[in-house]
């Protein structure tokens, strides 16, 4: 409420406190009271009375004129102040054009949620992947091959041959003697042969009940048994 409203409000309560207190004040004085018979005397034909009346009705009405008033100029300033309502249609948004300097995306280019779409694809590969148990393949064992113990074995190895019919010494792996020009032996089955001079092992010499001298270089040999079977030493 602006002050000028307020004026207008005080203005006319006073004015209608006038006119009807006033009234009412007269309405309840006796016959006799002086205060009565004041306002029953008359000034240029009409009594006082009339006058608080006229006077209280006129005050009332210049405030609420007043009032009116201020009411009016409030409206009228608030009014200036918003402005005019205007009905305005929304602007159409139209695409925007590419902006220049920057190039306009290629029809196959990867936009961020193809790459996010990738990813997800790819996480879920990896969990199904670690989420397959695979089958654990029973290895059997492999077969354990038995060593072969081989049939000759060299315990001490001589360094030269002795030929069989001259007694000469030759060098291990000579074929003839170089004295007497003779064969040392006739070529036997390799797996029935002194390991150091090539010499059949049916020319050797037990010396115990496992150990054999070789006929030929004399080293010493361990031959297994199933051996000494089939060359009957």
């Amino acid at each position: 409420m602006t002050p000028l409203m307020l004026v207008g409000v005080i203005v006319s309560i006073i004015g209608v406190s006038i006119a009807l207190g006033v009234t009412f004040y007269y309405l309840s004085l006796p016959l006799e009271a002086p205060f009565r018979k004041f306002l029953d005397s008359t000034l240029m034909g009409m009594p006082y009375l009339l006058y608080f009346v006229i006077v209280g009705g006129a005050l009332s009405g210049v405030g609420l004129l007043i009032y009116v008033k201020a009411v009016r100029s409030g409206v009228a300033v608030t009014h200036r102040r918003r402005g005019p309502m205007a009905l305005t249609r929304p602007a159409l948004r139209r695409p925007s054009a590419s902006l220049p300097g920057r190039a306009p995306k290629p029809k196959g280019a990867v936009t961020s949620p193809d790459i996010v779409e990738e990813i997800e694809k790819e996480i879920e590969e990896i969990v199904k992947g670690t989420s397959e148990v695979p089958e654990t393949v029973e290895e059997k064992p492999a077969a354990v091959e038995e060593v072969k113990q081989p049939l000759v074995k060299v315990i001490s190895r001589a360094n030269d041959m002795v030929c069989p019919h001259c007694g000469s010494l030759n060098p291990i792996g000579s074929v003839k003697c170089s004295n007497c020009k003779k064969k040392f032996y006739e070529p036997d089955d390799p797996s029935k042969s002194c390991p150091v001079c090539g010499a059949p092992l049916k020319l050797s010499k037990r010396i115990s009940e496992k150990l054999f001298v070789c006929g030929i270089c004399f080293s010493e040999l361990e031959i297994a048994p199933e051996l000494q079977k089939s060359l009957k030493l």
